[in-house]
């Protein structure tokens, strides 16, 4: 199996191609804009499977090149290029998955179903944790179930030894701060619309040491897509994020400073956008962390709860996403958003995936064999169903 990574020296790709390697001794060309970053990487893999590259990704004719005969595109870098990357990878014939197209760029990509199909590819959209295993969950419950009202998700994380300082962001700041300016999507009584940023709040009770968080919602993809794909009469589908309290005002503050801002703006006579800045901070912060190794316990948590019928009565089937970084392994737990790309890439290399077309993995992953391929590398979803009983 041969594997184009792009976006492979930040945090998610890296531990994307260690995943294919060390999984499925797959042959990897990690591609990036920084090609000292990703000669590193190839370093600490310490295989010669890993092939770096320097790789411009809003380039189509770079990326047809660097994907030519190659059986899997997978984009772990910024979601604006998703929409950029696929069709070429569509026009190659060759197999594509990425993290999310962050809602507007999911709907944007499910046009070009039938070009996929025509191409004999599967695209699977948004293959991460969020969105990704969610999903995945989402249709799980969907199926011990006869009908579907809401399917509410939620995401939170934290470390286990409470501090006052903020924790790493678990995935990338330029996301976090879209997340937290832009409107969301939200599926309510049948129709998709957007609501204010943040706004939402309730509580909800998370697995220890998470406990009772309030979450907002945020901008995600899977109200993009579950309720049309899941169908069963799906009326309502939300996400949302349960910030760390230190986080959340740390994100925040920066959100309010203007650092989600693509404008440029000069400083001592170069020109940049506070996004471009912050995110070259934060790769370097990431490239640091890896090298030093982490320290702190840290989890990953996701609560996803699908409401409906069961025989005529109401029931609930929930799903919980732990995972734990390992310090000894020195593994993140943000591998819960690295590791499902692995997986679908080895799917779609041996046939697991037949379904074609730019599809959400609600559409195309079994769900059990899926939760048993996580497992291996201790990402546990755990199920639960609440059935109501009367006696009148």
């Amino acid at each position: 199996m041969k594997v184009l990574v792009i976006g492979a020296s930040g945090q998610i790709g890296a531990w994307t191609v260690k995943d294919l390697v060390d999984h499925y001794d797959a042959e990897i060309i990690a591609a990036d804009l920084s090609l000292e970053r990703v000669k590193k990487l190839a370093q600490q893999v310490g295989k010669e499977n890993v092939t770096p590259i320097k790789l411009d990704a809003t380039d189509p004719g770079a990326v047809r090149a660097a994907g030519k005969g190659v059986d899997v595109i997978h984009n772990s870098a910024w979601y604006e290029l998703n929409i950029k990357i696929m069709p070429v990878a569509i026009d190659l014939g060759v197999h594509y998955s990425d993290l999310g197209g962050f809602y507007d760029h999911t709907l944007e990509q499910l046009k070009y179903d039938k070009k996929a199909k025509d191409a004999g590819v599967t695209c699977v959209l948004g293959m991460g944790s969020s969105p990704g295993i969610t999903n995945v969950c989402g249709a799980a419950g969907a199926r011990k179930l006869d009908s579907v009202r809401d399917i509410s998700i939620y995401c939170s994380w934290g470390t286990k030894v409470k501090s006052d300082n903020a924790a790493f962001p678990t995935y990338s700041i330029r996301t976090v701060l879209d997340e937290i300016t832009q409107e969301p999507g939200i599926v309510e009584n049948g129709k998709k619309k957007k609501v204010p940023a943040l706004s939402g709040m309730t509580e909800v009770l998370m697995p220890d040491p998470a406990g009772k968080v309030v979450a907002y919602y945020v901008k995600h993809s899977e109200p993009a897509t579950m309720a049309d794909f899941i169908g069963k009469g799906t009326k309502n589908v939300s996400f949302r994020i349960g910030f760390p309290a230190n986080d959340f005002t740390t994100f925040k503050t920066l959100a309010q400073l203007g650092f989600g801002s693509t404008e440029q703006i000069n400083v001592g006579g170069f020109s940049t956008s506070p996004k471009d800045f912050i995110t070259a901070m934060y790769l370097k912060s990431v490239e640091a962390s890896r090298e030093a190794g982490q320290s702190v316990e840290d989890f990953d948590y996701f609560r996803i709860d699908v409401d409906g019928t069961k025989d005529d009565k109401d029931a609930r089937v929930t799903y919980y996403v732990k995972t734990w970084n390992d310090l000894e392994k020195g593994l993140p737990s943000a591998r819960d958003t690295s590791v499902p790309p692995s997986i679908v890439a080895d799917w779609l290399v041996k046939g697991k995936i037949d379904r074609r077309g730019t599809l959400p993995p609600e559409a195309c992953i079994e769900p059990e064999p899926f939760f048993r391929e996580l497992a291996k590398r201790k990402i546990l979803v755990e199920e639960e169903m609440q059935q109501t009983k009367t006696y009148y």
